[in-house]
Protein backbone atom coordinates (compact mmCIF):
# COMPACT_ATOMS: atom_id res chain seq x y z
CA UNK A 1 0.00 0.00 0.00
CA UNK A 2 2.48 2.38 0.51
CA UNK A 3 4.43 1.40 -2.62
CA UNK A 4 5.17 4.73 -4.41
CA UNK A 5 4.41 3.45 -7.96
CA UNK A 6 1.54 0.73 -9.24
CA UNK A 7 4.75 -0.72 -10.88
CA UNK A 8 6.34 -1.38 -7.68
CA UNK A 9 3.43 -2.65 -6.17
CA UNK A 10 3.50 -5.37 -9.33
CA UNK A 11 7.14 -6.32 -8.27
CA UNK A 12 6.64 -6.73 -4.95
CA UNK A 13 3.73 -9.10 -5.18
CA UNK A 14 5.43 -11.20 -7.98
CA UNK A 15 8.74 -11.56 -6.64
CA UNK A 16 10.22 -9.30 -9.56
CA UNK A 17 8.56 -11.22 -12.49
CA UNK A 18 6.14 -8.80 -13.05
CA UNK A 19 7.41 -4.73 -13.19
CA UNK A 20 5.54 -3.03 -16.42
CA UNK A 21 1.77 -3.94 -16.65
CA UNK A 22 -0.61 -1.82 -18.29
CA UNK A 23 -2.99 0.06 -15.69
CA UNK A 24 -5.85 -1.10 -17.31
CA UNK A 25 -4.80 -4.54 -17.09
CA UNK A 26 -4.66 -6.13 -13.84
CA UNK A 27 -5.42 -9.43 -14.72
CA UNK A 28 -1.68 -10.70 -15.49
CA UNK A 29 -0.96 -10.12 -11.33
CA UNK A 30 -3.86 -11.62 -10.56
CA UNK A 31 -3.59 -14.82 -12.26
CA UNK A 32 0.12 -15.23 -10.91
CA UNK A 33 -1.15 -14.97 -7.12
CA UNK A 34 -4.00 -17.86 -8.14
CA UNK A 35 -1.22 -19.68 -10.27
CA UNK A 36 0.89 -19.55 -7.01
CA UNK A 37 -2.14 -20.39 -4.60
CA UNK A 38 -2.96 -23.48 -6.85
CA UNK A 39 0.64 -24.93 -6.43
CA UNK A 40 0.27 -24.06 -2.68
CA UNK A 41 -2.80 -26.23 -2.55
CA UNK A 42 -1.31 -28.91 -4.80
CA UNK A 43 2.10 -29.48 -2.03
CA UNK A 44 -0.78 -29.58 0.82
CA UNK A 45 -2.78 -32.29 -1.40
CA UNK A 46 0.58 -34.53 -1.42
CA UNK A 47 0.78 -34.03 2.23
CA UNK A 48 -3.10 -34.64 3.08
CA UNK A 49 -4.29 -37.71 4.22
CA UNK A 50 -5.50 -39.51 1.15
CA UNK A 51 -9.48 -39.41 2.59
CA UNK A 52 -9.26 -35.28 2.76
CA UNK A 53 -7.43 -35.17 -0.34
CA UNK A 54 -10.06 -34.98 -2.61
CA UNK A 55 -11.72 -31.89 -0.17
CA UNK A 56 -8.62 -29.65 -0.72
CA UNK A 57 -8.17 -30.31 -3.96
CA UNK A 58 -11.91 -29.27 -5.01
CA UNK A 59 -11.02 -25.76 -2.39
CA UNK A 60 -8.28 -25.16 -4.24
CA UNK A 61 -10.32 -25.23 -7.59
CA UNK A 62 -12.46 -22.41 -6.43
CA UNK A 63 -11.08 -19.69 -8.69
CA UNK A 64 -10.89 -21.69 -11.86
CA UNK A 65 -14.78 -21.82 -11.16
CA UNK A 66 -15.74 -18.14 -10.10
CA UNK A 67 -13.52 -18.16 -14.00
CA UNK A 68 -16.25 -20.02 -15.53
CA UNK A 69 -18.98 -17.95 -13.92
CA UNK A 70 -17.49 -14.65 -15.33
CA UNK A 71 -17.02 -16.07 -18.55
CA UNK A 72 -20.62 -17.47 -18.38
CA UNK A 73 -22.07 -14.00 -17.58
CA UNK A 74 -19.91 -12.23 -20.02
CA UNK A 75 -21.62 -14.47 -22.96
CA UNK A 76 -25.40 -14.41 -21.66
CA UNK A 77 -25.06 -10.42 -21.10
CA UNK A 78 -23.53 -10.38 -24.52
CA UNK A 79 -20.17 -8.20 -23.36
CA UNK A 80 -17.45 -7.31 -25.74
CA UNK A 81 -14.99 -9.43 -25.42
CA UNK A 82 -12.02 -6.85 -24.73
CA UNK A 83 -14.09 -5.72 -21.51
CA UNK A 84 -14.70 -8.62 -20.31
CA UNK A 85 -11.01 -9.66 -20.13
CA UNK A 86 -10.43 -7.17 -18.17
CA UNK A 87 -12.58 -8.76 -15.47
CA UNK A 88 -11.82 -12.40 -15.81
CA UNK A 89 -9.38 -13.48 -13.99
CA UNK A 90 -7.95 -16.83 -15.85
CA UNK A 91 -6.98 -19.53 -13.79
CA UNK A 92 -7.17 -23.24 -13.71
CA UNK A 93 -8.04 -24.95 -17.32
CA UNK A 94 -9.11 -21.39 -18.09
CA UNK A 95 -5.77 -20.00 -19.71
CA UNK A 96 -5.78 -16.68 -20.85
CA UNK A 97 -5.58 -17.46 -24.55
CA UNK A 98 -8.55 -20.19 -24.10
CA UNK A 99 -10.89 -17.09 -21.77
CA UNK A 100 -10.51 -15.33 -24.67
CA UNK A 101 -11.11 -17.64 -27.52
CA UNK A 102 -14.23 -18.88 -25.54
CA UNK A 103 -15.71 -15.44 -24.95
CA UNK A 104 -15.20 -14.09 -28.64
CA UNK A 105 -16.54 -17.26 -29.74
CA UNK A 106 -20.36 -16.17 -28.51
CA UNK A 107 -21.56 -19.22 -27.33
CA UNK A 108 -22.35 -20.51 -24.08
CA UNK A 109 -22.78 -24.08 -24.81
CA UNK A 110 -18.94 -24.24 -26.48
CA UNK A 111 -17.43 -23.16 -22.77
CA UNK A 112 -19.96 -26.14 -21.36
CA UNK A 113 -18.26 -28.99 -23.64
CA UNK A 114 -14.89 -27.70 -21.78
CA UNK A 115 -15.80 -29.37 -18.51
CA UNK A 116 -14.77 -32.75 -17.77
CA UNK A 117 -17.81 -32.59 -14.72
CA UNK A 118 -20.59 -34.34 -16.89
CA UNK A 119 -23.09 -33.56 -13.79
CA UNK A 120 -22.16 -30.00 -13.56
CA UNK A 121 -22.28 -30.16 -17.31
CA UNK A 122 -25.44 -31.28 -17.69
CA UNK A 123 -27.41 -29.05 -14.47
CA UNK A 124 -25.92 -26.12 -16.71
CA UNK A 125 -27.38 -27.06 -20.10
CA UNK A 126 -30.85 -27.34 -18.73
CA UNK A 127 -30.60 -23.67 -16.98
CA UNK A 128 -29.00 -22.24 -20.60
CA UNK A 129 -32.42 -23.15 -22.27
CA UNK A 130 -34.07 -21.80 -19.63
CA UNK A 131 -35.91 -17.92 -20.48
CA UNK A 132 -33.71 -15.51 -18.66
CA UNK A 133 -31.63 -18.15 -16.92
CA UNK A 134 -28.56 -16.02 -16.73
CA UNK A 135 -28.81 -15.33 -12.94
CA UNK A 136 -29.84 -19.22 -12.96
CA UNK A 137 -26.73 -20.61 -14.36
CA UNK A 138 -24.78 -18.23 -12.01
CA UNK A 139 -26.39 -19.55 -9.23
CA UNK A 140 -26.29 -23.25 -10.27
CA UNK A 141 -22.44 -23.37 -10.33
CA UNK A 142 -22.40 -21.97 -6.66
CA UNK A 143 -24.93 -24.39 -5.51
CA UNK A 144 -22.89 -27.68 -7.32
CA UNK A 145 -19.71 -26.33 -6.08
CA UNK A 146 -20.49 -25.46 -2.33
CA UNK A 147 -22.99 -28.60 -2.07
CA UNK A 148 -20.33 -31.03 -3.67
CA UNK A 149 -17.52 -29.04 -1.21
CA UNK A 150 -20.11 -30.30 1.61
CA UNK A 151 -20.47 -33.53 1.02
CA UNK A 152 -16.48 -33.68 0.40
CA UNK A 153 -16.17 -32.63 4.08
CA UNK A 154 -17.81 -35.46 5.23
CA UNK A 155 -14.62 -37.42 5.89
CA UNK A 156 -14.64 -40.78 7.79
CA UNK A 157 -12.64 -39.67 10.77
CA UNK A 158 -15.20 -37.89 13.03
CA UNK A 159 -12.55 -35.29 14.11
CA UNK A 160 -11.71 -33.78 10.31
CA UNK A 161 -15.58 -34.09 9.70
CA UNK A 162 -16.28 -31.89 12.52
CA UNK A 163 -13.01 -29.50 12.27
CA UNK A 164 -13.70 -29.08 8.39
CA UNK A 165 -17.63 -28.89 8.59
CA UNK A 166 -17.88 -26.47 11.14
CA UNK A 167 -15.56 -24.11 8.66
CA UNK A 168 -17.47 -25.31 5.20
CA UNK A 169 -20.86 -24.87 6.48
CA UNK A 170 -20.42 -21.65 8.43
CA UNK A 171 -18.95 -20.39 4.81
CA UNK A 172 -22.10 -21.78 3.16
CA UNK A 173 -24.18 -20.36 5.64
CA UNK A 174 -22.95 -16.63 4.82
CA UNK A 175 -23.15 -17.20 1.20
CA UNK A 176 -26.78 -17.52 1.10
CA UNK A 177 -27.39 -14.78 3.55
CA UNK A 178 -25.37 -12.84 1.34
CA UNK A 179 -27.60 -13.93 -1.62
CA UNK A 180 -30.43 -13.02 0.53
CA UNK A 181 -29.40 -9.64 0.68
CA UNK A 182 -28.63 -9.52 -3.56
CA UNK A 183 -32.16 -10.76 -4.22
CA UNK A 184 -33.97 -8.45 -2.33
CA UNK A 185 -31.91 -5.95 -4.45
CA UNK A 186 -33.52 -6.87 -7.65
CA UNK A 187 -36.81 -7.82 -6.15
CA UNK A 188 -36.80 -11.69 -6.78
CA UNK A 189 -39.69 -13.44 -5.01
CA UNK A 190 -39.36 -16.15 -2.34
CA UNK A 191 -39.39 -19.16 -4.18
CA UNK A 192 -36.98 -17.73 -6.82
CA UNK A 193 -34.69 -16.87 -4.07
CA UNK A 194 -35.03 -20.51 -2.69
CA UNK A 195 -34.21 -22.21 -5.69
CA UNK A 196 -30.99 -20.30 -6.35
CA UNK A 197 -29.90 -20.68 -2.75
CA UNK A 198 -27.37 -23.16 -1.45
CA UNK A 199 -29.17 -26.64 -0.23
CA UNK A 200 -27.35 -26.79 2.75
CA UNK A 201 -28.57 -25.30 5.99
CA UNK A 202 -25.18 -25.68 8.40
CA UNK A 203 -26.69 -23.20 11.50
CA UNK A 204 -29.04 -20.98 9.93
CA UNK A 205 -32.63 -23.53 11.25
CA UNK A 206 -35.76 -21.58 10.53
CA UNK A 207 -33.72 -18.37 9.21
CA UNK A 208 -33.10 -19.57 5.99
CA UNK A 209 -36.70 -19.62 4.68
CA UNK A 210 -37.58 -16.53 6.75
CA UNK A 211 -34.31 -15.01 4.79
CA UNK A 212 -35.80 -16.36 1.57
CA UNK A 213 -38.96 -14.79 2.49
CA UNK A 214 -37.94 -11.36 3.65
CA UNK A 215 -39.09 -8.55 1.48
CA UNK A 216 -36.82 -5.88 3.15
CA UNK A 217 -33.07 -5.58 4.76
CA UNK A 218 -34.82 -3.90 7.80
CA UNK A 219 -36.42 -7.38 7.79
CA UNK A 220 -33.32 -9.83 6.36
CA UNK A 221 -31.24 -7.95 9.29
CA UNK A 222 -34.28 -8.67 12.27
CA UNK A 223 -34.22 -12.48 11.11
CA UNK A 224 -30.16 -12.53 11.19
CA UNK A 225 -30.10 -11.09 14.60
CA UNK A 226 -31.79 -14.45 15.96
CA UNK A 227 -29.45 -16.89 14.58
CA UNK A 228 -25.45 -16.96 15.91
CA UNK A 229 -24.49 -14.94 13.02
CA UNK A 230 -26.08 -11.50 14.26
CA UNK A 231 -22.88 -10.67 16.42
CA UNK A 232 -21.04 -10.46 12.82
CA UNK A 233 -23.30 -7.55 11.51
CA UNK A 234 -23.64 -5.77 14.95
CA UNK A 235 -22.78 -2.12 14.54
CA UNK A 236 -23.83 -2.52 10.51
CA UNK A 237 -26.70 0.72 10.47
CA UNK A 238 -29.87 -1.12 8.17
CA UNK A 239 -30.60 2.07 6.84
CA UNK A 240 -27.91 2.19 5.28
CA UNK A 241 -26.67 -0.98 4.60
CA UNK A 242 -25.13 -2.19 1.31
CA UNK A 243 -23.87 -5.65 0.12
CA UNK A 244 -20.82 -4.83 0.74
CA UNK A 245 -20.42 -3.94 4.13
CA UNK A 246 -22.58 -7.30 5.05
CA UNK A 247 -20.32 -9.10 2.83
CA UNK A 248 -16.83 -7.90 4.26
CA UNK A 249 -17.84 -8.25 7.62
CA UNK A 250 -19.45 -11.80 7.64
CA UNK A 251 -15.85 -12.86 5.53
CA UNK A 252 -13.81 -11.38 8.61
CA UNK A 253 -16.15 -13.15 10.92
CA UNK A 254 -15.09 -16.41 9.02
CA UNK A 255 -11.64 -15.56 8.98
CA UNK A 256 -11.68 -15.54 13.04
CA UNK A 257 -13.10 -18.93 12.73
CA UNK A 258 -10.16 -20.17 10.67
CA UNK A 259 -7.73 -18.37 12.85
CA UNK A 260 -9.49 -20.07 15.86
CA UNK A 261 -8.67 -23.37 14.23
CA UNK A 262 -4.73 -23.03 14.56
CA UNK A 263 -5.83 -22.67 18.68
CA UNK A 264 -7.13 -26.66 18.74
CA UNK A 265 -5.39 -30.04 18.15
CA UNK A 266 -3.03 -30.08 15.05
CA UNK A 267 -4.08 -33.68 13.98
CA UNK A 268 -6.83 -32.34 12.04
CA UNK A 269 -7.97 -31.48 7.83
CA UNK A 270 -9.55 -28.37 9.50
CA UNK A 271 -6.24 -26.98 10.23
CA UNK A 272 -5.40 -27.16 6.80
CA UNK A 273 -8.85 -26.13 5.12
CA UNK A 274 -8.97 -23.10 7.36
CA UNK A 275 -5.23 -22.16 6.08
CA UNK A 276 -6.54 -22.58 2.73
CA UNK A 277 -9.50 -19.83 3.67
CA UNK A 278 -6.73 -17.62 4.86
CA UNK A 279 -4.76 -17.73 1.76
CA UNK A 280 -7.96 -16.95 -0.15
CA UNK A 281 -9.26 -14.49 2.09
CA UNK A 282 -5.30 -12.99 1.83
CA UNK A 283 -5.52 -13.10 -2.22
CA UNK A 284 -8.75 -11.09 -2.34
CA UNK A 285 -7.04 -8.23 0.12
CA UNK A 286 -3.77 -8.20 -2.45
CA UNK A 287 -6.68 -7.81 -5.25
CA UNK A 288 -8.08 -5.05 -3.28
CA UNK A 289 -4.68 -3.49 -2.85
CA UNK A 290 -4.27 -3.64 -6.69
CA UNK A 291 -7.13 -2.61 -7.63
CA UNK A 292 -7.18 0.49 -5.45
CA UNK A 293 -3.41 1.21 -6.24
CA UNK A 294 -4.45 1.46 -10.23
CA UNK A 295 -7.62 3.93 -9.22
CA UNK A 296 -5.70 5.89 -6.36
CA UNK A 297 -7.59 5.12 -3.58
CA UNK A 298 -6.74 6.79 -0.66
CA UNK A 299 -4.68 4.50 2.03
CA UNK A 300 -7.31 4.88 4.62
CA UNK A 301 -10.44 3.46 2.11
CA UNK A 302 -7.87 0.03 1.44
CA UNK A 303 -7.60 -0.60 4.72
CA UNK A 304 -10.85 -0.19 5.87
CA UNK A 305 -12.46 -2.86 2.94
CA UNK A 306 -9.85 -5.87 3.68
CA UNK A 307 -10.77 -9.03 5.31
CA UNK A 308 -7.47 -9.49 6.95
CA UNK A 309 -6.95 -6.17 8.51
CA UNK A 310 -5.96 -5.86 12.23
CA UNK A 311 -8.16 -4.52 14.78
Amino acid sequence: MEASSFSETASMLTDGKITAVDRADVTSIESYLIQAFGQLSERLVSYAPQDSRALIRLYSRSFEFSCLKEMLRSIIDHEDPGEAMRHIVPAGRFTPERCEELIEGHNANRVLETLDDEGLKHQLSLKLNERGGGLGIISSIDQYFYSKLWSSSNLPDLFDAQSARSLVGELIDHLNILFAFRARLVDLDAKATSDMMIRVNYALGHALAELAESTSVQNLMRILDKTRYGRALQGIATSTTDVASVERSLNRSHAASCFNMFAGSPFKIGLTLAFLFLKNYELHDLFSVINAKVNGVPMERIIGSLILRRA
